[in-house]
């Protein structure tokens, strides 16, 4: 299992990745908002908020919602 297949974020936060350019980013925010903003801070490039997944207690999920 690699770092960006378990969750990372620090206690309180819940955890997310985004699908970058060179790959995930790993980021621990309290909600999707916030780590919409987190993925914005390392790329120059227009966010996608398709490319977010967020820890659902065993794996990582889409948050797009149905």
């Amino acid at each position: 299992m690699t770092n960006t297949s378990k969750p990372l974020a620090a206690p309180g936060l819940t955890s997310y990745r985004y699908l970058g350019r060179y790959g995930w980013i790993m980021i621990g925010a309290e909600d999707k908002p916030g780590a919409l903003r987190e993925a914005a801070r390392p790329t120059s490039e227009p966010i996608n908020p398709d490319l977010l997944e967020v820890w659902d207690g065993s794996s990582y999920v889409s948050t797009i919602e149905d």
